[in-house]
């Protein structure tokens, strides 16, 4: 965690000593406080529908002409993720975006919707993350991973696929290219664990024998992001993909490498 819960719920009831009382938690602040860590909390972003200005260190201070949809001084989960758009490029957003469905906080509709009728800074791409938010996505990383793809031109995958064979079920899998029966998976620090790493090969040889092939991404992998890219359409084209070959725009990479 970059802050922990009960530190940023401190210091946002200190910046209510110098801000407005109708003052409200907005933007990455909220969402952190909502349990979506995606950005860094700091400074405490707050909105009021007064005059009022501050030049509290560690505040930042919005004015708006109707304050965001709250509960008890907290901007309510998809107002939050609005708001951070002035603050998130647009993977972080679209992250922020899946955890916040991911967690039942709303619903996919709900984040498109907000996004539609958004005007103002931020609204152009807001638009564009709403359009790349996906339901059963487990983790932040596996968000990055399909957008490192699907930015650079390649086809999109799935999220979190139960695949089978001969009628018996081998298990889930964080990505899957269905057309060209190539798997995706993030491995975190828990497949660090003897265990996890024996049952992850057994799984990769079931999924052999299904004919599906696998590539597995771990951190490391993704610091290197376009030799990824590249493995992942080299992949592809052995399995029968004749679609164009990746593209590495500015905007991908101001994404991706230049954040390594």
């Amino acid at each position: 965690m970059l802050l922990a819960m009960t530190q940023l719920a401190t210091r946002c009831t200190r910046a209510r000593f110098h801000v407005p009382a109708d003052a409200v938690v907005d933007g990455v602040t909220a969402l952190h406080l909502h349990g979506v860590e995606v950005g860094h909390p700091l400074p405490v972003r707050m909105t009021t529908a007064t005059s009022a200005q501050t030049r509290r260190p560690g505040v930042r201070l919005t004015r708006a002409r109707t304050l965001p949809r709250h509960r008890n001084g907290l901007a309510a989960p998809v107002a939050a993720w609005r708001a951070a758009a002035l603050d998130l490029d647009l993977v972080e957003l679209v992250a922020a975006g899946d955890v916040l469905v991911h967690l039942g906080l709303c619903t996919l509709p709900e984040l498109v919707l907000v996004a539609g009728t958004a005007t103002g800074r931020g609204c152009r791409l807001l638009r564009r993350a709403a359009s790349l938010v996906r339901e059963r996505v487990d983790s932040i990383q596996e968000t990055r991973v399909r957008l490192c793809l699907v930015l650079a031109g390649l086809p999109e995958p799935r999220c979190n696929v139960v695949l089978g064979h001969e009628g018996r079920v081998i298990g889930r899998v964080d990505l899957l290219v269905e057309e060209f029966g190539l798997v995706i998976e993030y491995d975190g620090d828990q497949h660090r664990d003897r265990d996890q790493w024996n049952n992850d090969l057994d799984r990769d040889d079931a999924f052999t024998d299904a004919d599906f092939s696998t590539i597995r991404v771990n951190r490391d992998r993704m610091r290197r992001p376009r030799q990824l890219v590249r493995k992942v359409h080299a992949r592809l084209v052995e399995r029968g993909y004749r679609g164009p070959a990746p593209t590495f725009s500015p905007e991908w990479i101001a994404l991706f490498e230049r954040r390594v």
